[in-house]
């Protein structure tokens, strides 16, 4: 018996299981441990089911996904070093047991601790990654509609007294196969029959119940799309793998109010596309062709009066409230999502952003995202906490990062690659009309790579008053400057003097490789250059990259290591080590 993409059973009935708000986390989820013997155990356990490589795990999935059950053994000290076995099982209520054994292969399991077998045998390390399960697809397998309980372990010396094991199962559900036809709260299309070759079910109004996109059909977005209202009637848009949403040209948007949810759950093989419906004619210059993606959370922003209890500000274009006092808010998951061509005009002076952030909490998941030919800015944040990794910001006209309001989120693994004669890399605010508001903007960004086109390209400009600790970055190819301080509020954010810091602003491990690094003049309160030079590990020169990868000189500098564990341990600046570890490779779009 084999669980990867092949059919297990025959003639298995397909449980009805309803699909509710799919939940995701972007860590591997705790696991409880005990013993086949009841003594206590040292070792520890990490386990779950994920569609994209670990980026999210799950507790349910479509049945068109390939899910994959991976988990972490922290060998207890004292078995390090030792020769282990390694035993996996799992549990289909209604079906059976089975256990994994060498060859990849499941066999059924009686039920008895003697009955197991190892599906490998070697010498135990202080951790152990296995991967139970691989790629199963529950509409290839019959096995679409099921629940799963997995567990994981090993024993010592040939004894399997010594096991120990995983007493909570990783749980997961496949989904039912979906019927033909338009989900709940979308119909068929009257002007599109088809598009991809594929069924047009149009979405419109405020969704104020769960809404399940599913891989069956593409769906237009008509006008102002939100989901849920202000704080009230909340709902999840839940989004398969490989879902196409599209737009047609002028003010179609989609905006997911405070309280409620998106889960965009995407994979690499099959990312969440946002686009235009015309995108097949697209351009290497089309921008600005609709809305975009809004996302309001209630945690907390600046630019209110002192004293105001409850901040909130007003979205963008009738966006919608923002803000609160709940830093970890959770407005839900962007994983594996692309979105096209957005950043439409609402007046000649106010347009979408291809994402903006809105107040949005720590606790929504952002990883694997890009955004591209934004005729405004690619993502911007503003207010918030949310923290993101594996971003990739491409083409857009305005700046590709920007920050304001008070944003204090995290941010690892960053490509931003400019149009000629664009704005900038990234334009960071604390807040435009009061540069000392509180909360302040603090962002720290790790392993970025900004890639300027020459005319116009200005790199990082840090003003009006905001904070920000930088490291490991990489600025090239903007002719304009790779970094701008401006505004007395920022520098003294920063420190009484270039070399006098306060840690509210700092940068490290960074490499400039513009013609003109700083863009300094003789009023700052302080040079750029030595407040630059005078951090640990920057430098100005040279960068090799070869694409979004780096070269060799790049990799010979060192790396700073950030003791947050948001931030994965790297030795490494820039976005991309090597073409072997190009996160960017195999769903990154255009150039």
């Amino acid at each position: 018996m084999n669980l990867n993409r092949k059919k297990l059973f025959t003639g298995i009935i397909a449980a009805t299981l309803g699909l509710s708000a799919l939940t995701a986390q972007a860590q591997e989820p705790t696991l409880t441990a005990a013993t086949a013997s009841g003594a206590a155990t040292t070792a520890t356990f990490t386990g779950g089911a994920t569609i994209n490589n670990g980026s999210t795990y799950t507790k349910s999935s479509a049945s068109s996904a390939a899910v994959d059950v991976t988990g972490t053994i922290n060998v207890a000290a004292s078995d390090v070093g030792k020769t282990g076995s390694l035993i996996a099982l799992v549990q289909i209520p209604g079906v059976g047991a089975f256990k994994l054994v060498s060859g990849g292969l499941f066999l059924p399991w009686d039920g008895k601790v003697s009955g197991l077998s190892p599906f490998a045998v070697k010498k135990l390390g202080a951790q152990e990654r296995i991967t139970v399960i691989q790629d199963l697809i529950g509409a290839n397998s019959n096995l679409a509609g099921l629940d799963f309980q997995v567990y994981f372990g090993y024993y010592t010396g040939n004894n399997i007294n010594t096991l120990a094991y995983t007493s909570a199962p990783v749980s997961f559900s496949i989904a039912a196969t979906p019927a033909a036809g338009c989900p709940t709260n979308t119909r068929a299309s009257n002007t599109v029959a088809t598009y991809d070759g594929k069924p047009v079910c149009v979405v419109t109004g405020t969704l104020t119940s769960n809404t399940h996109l599913n891989a069956n059909n593409v769906y237009l977005l008509d006008g102002a799309v939100f989901v849920g209202r202000d704080n009230a009637s909340s709902a999840t848009l839940t989004i398969d793998a490989g879902t196409k949403v599209i737009a047609p040209v002028g003010l179609n948007f989609l905006v997911v109010s405070r309280g409620s949810k998106i889960v965009a759950n995407g994979s690499e093989a099959a990312p969440i596309i946002f686009t235009y419906d015309d995108e097949a004619n697209a351009t290497a210059t089309t921008s600005g062709r609709w809305g975009g993606l809004i996302i309001n959370g209630n945690a907390p922003v600046n630019g209110c009066a002192a004293g105001t209890a409850l901040c909130e500000l007003e979205g963008e274009g009738s966006t919608g409230k923002y803000g609160g006092n709940i830093a970890t808010d959770n407005s839900g998951v962007l994983s594996y999502v692309i979105v096209k061509y957005p950043g439409q005009n609402i007046t000649p002076t106010n347009e979408l952003n291809g994402i903006a952030f809105q107040g949005v909490g720590s606790g929504t998941t952002v990883d694997y995202v890009q955004v591209h030919n934004s005729s405004d800015d690619g993502i911007e944040f503003f207010g918030g906490s949310v923290n993101a990794k594996h971003l990739i910001l491409t083409g857009n006209e305005d700046d590709s990062f920007d920050w304001t309001f008070g944003w204090n989120g995290k941010v690892q693994h960053a490509v931003l690659k400019q149009r000629t004669g664009n704005d900038r890399g990234i334009e960071a605010d604390n807040n435009e009309f009061a540069f000392d508001s509180l909360p302040r903007s603090k962002p720290t960004l790790a392993n970025f790579t900004l890639i300027g086109k020459g005319v116009g390209g200005r790199g990082m400009e840090l003003r009006r008053g905001t904070g920000a600790n930088i490291h490991n970055t990489v600025v090239t190819g903007f002719d304009s400057y790779c970094l701008d301080i401006n505004d007395n509020a920022t520098f003294l954010n920063g420190g009484s003097t270039a070399t006098t810091l306060t840690g509210q602003l700092t940068m490290t491990n960074t490499r400039f490789a513009c013609a003109v690094p700083f863009a300094e003049v003789a009023t700052d309160p302080w040079a750029i250059s030595a407040w630059f030079n005078g951090q640990v590990g920057n430098s100005t020169g040279t960068a090799d990259l070869s694409g979004v990868v780096n070269g060799p000189t790049l990799n010979a500098l060192a790396a700073a290591t950030l003791s947050d564990a948001f931030f994965d341990k790297v030795t490494h600046i820039g976005a991309v080590k090597s073409a072997t570890t190009d996160w960017t490779a195999g769903w990154m779009f255009g150039n």
